[in-house]
């Protein structure tokens, strides 16, 4: 039996998903800003900041495309201020998980 794709009447709890990615309206910069505050918040915690480590690059990286100025990743307007601020946050978190790693392995 060949697989159909879905149509929008199909969809669960009959909600449309038109003009929505898998992201759930998420754009990029919302992303980049969501990952640097999570990022900044777990570098301080011990085990965690290796965690904290991979989503500071996940901040930058998502707020760099933010900035970036075609539209060939997504169809919809990233919000540039937020990926700005995602990749200054989570630079920071770089910054913070770089120190905290070699204060703890002193310890």
């Amino acid at each position: 039996m060949p697989l159909r794709p879905r149509s929008d009447a199909a969809s669960p709890r009959g909600r449309s998903s038109a003009g929505r990615g898998s992201s759930g309206g998420m754009d990029l910069g919302t992303r980049a800003l969501v990952l640097g505050v999570g990022s900044l918040v777990l570098s301080w915690v011990p085990l965690l900041n290796i965690i904290a480590f991979l989503a500071a690059l996940m901040a930058v990286s998502f707020g760099l495309l933010a900035r970036w100025p075609t539209g060939w990743l997504t169809n919809q307007e990233a919000d540039q201020r937020r990926g700005l601020a995602g990749v200054v946050l989570g630079a920071v978190a770089l910054i913070v998980f770089v120190v905290t790693a070699v204060r703890y392995s002193a310890l």
